[in-house]
């Protein structure tokens, strides 16, 4: 049986903490794909 890991998300800039939070939320869910839905450049803080 496969999971999927969903993420909604705002990666920008993408740094060493997105990628911790990335590999632990792998680590505890043990999902075989992940789907990351991000926001466009129109709706991000500047």
């Amino acid at each position: 049986m496969s999971g999927i890991l969903g993420i909604v998300s705002e990666y920008n800039p993408f740094h060493n903490g997105h990628i911790l939070h990335l590999k632990e939320s792998l680590k505890k869910t043990k999902a075989d794909f992940t789907i990351a839905i991000m926001s466009g450049n129109f709706v991000e803080r500047r």
